[in-house]
This record gives C-alpha cells, sequence and structure tokens, in this order.
C-alpha cells in the first residue's frame, strides 16, 4: 500500500512540474504589467518567447518573423529573458533590423508559465489564444489556417 502511495504522490509530481504553459486555447492571455497587448481589431499577434543561445530558437525565431511579415493581419513581438548585454549576434541583428524584441521580460515568462524555449502563441484583439505550442512546426499555410479558423468561429 505504502509503495503504491508512494509511486502515486511520484507520479502527481512530476504531471504537475510537466505543466509548462499557464495559457489555453480560447482563454484570453493573462495581463502584463510590463507589456501592452495593442492588437486592432480583424488583427493578430504572435508572441515569440526566445533564449539566444538555443539553436532551435536561433533557427525559427527570424523563420517565423519572416513568415509573419509576408502575412497582413499579424504582427510578431519576441520576448527573452536575457539583458542586451547578454544576448546572441543574430537577436540583436533581429533587434537592429526592425523586428520587435522585448529584452528582460522575465514578467511575461513567468506570466504565460514559459518554461522550454521556442515558445509561440498567437493571440486575436480580444487577447485570446488561438494557437500554441513550438514555432518550428509553423508555416505560411499553418498560420494561415489558425487565424482563417478563429475568423470562421467569430
Amino acid at each position: 500500500m505504502r509503495t503504491k502511495s508512494a509511486i502515486l504522490i511520484i507520479l502527481c509530481a512530476i504531471c504537475g512540474q510537466l505543466s509548462a504553459q499557464n495559457v489555453a486555447i480560447g482563454e484570453r492571455a493573462p495581463r502584463v504589467r510590463s507589456f501592452k497587448y495593442e492588437i486592432e481589431s480583424g488583427k493578430y499577434l504572435y508572441l515569440g518567447f526566445v533564449h539566444s543561445p538555443s539553436r532551435p530558437c536561433e533557427i525559427s525565431a527570424p523563420k517565423v518573423s519572416e513568415l509573419i511579415e509576408s502575412l497582413e493581419p499579424i504582427s510578431a513581438v519576441l520576448f527573452t529573458r536575457e539583458r542586451q548585454g547578454e544576448c546572441k549576434q543574430w537577436l540583436i541583428d533581429m533587434f537592429i533590423n526592425g523586428s520587435k524584441v522585448q529584452m528582460g521580460a522575465d514578467e511575461i515568462f513567468r506570466k504565460f508559465g514559459v518554461e522550454y524555449a521556442p515558445f509561440g502563441v498567437i493571440l486575436d484583439h480580444k487577447r485570446r489564444v488561438l494557437w500554441q505550442g513550438n514555432p518550428q512546426m509553423l508555416d505560411k499555410v499553418k498560420i494561415e489556417n489558425i487565424i482563417q479558423q478563429w475568423t470562421l468561429q467569430k
């Protein structure tokens, strides 16, 4: 009996640690003091959570930013916990080239419960989460389908 109880407690602890994000599809994104969601009606916003030493972030962030630039109704903001002097050159280059990058974004990482990067969230103008997950899985068709699916549900 003690063994079963111990196993159950361990499994509950592990499952609790595996819940990575505090956001759910269809729910509103959490309010964040250090960031103001500015999304016009009929528009969408991609929030990208990155860590510049991460090779997957280095690959996916520029790719997703470029995809989003090619789509009319969506814009992007990247967040990193790093300070300006700590970021790798690829992220600094994205910032210099006009991408919206917010450095030192501890609060939004915490509010969204993001512990692993890369991570992305797509929001509508009501701050409703339309998609969340690994941005390496996104392409132009997937983003268009996410937007179209939620546009039809309005």
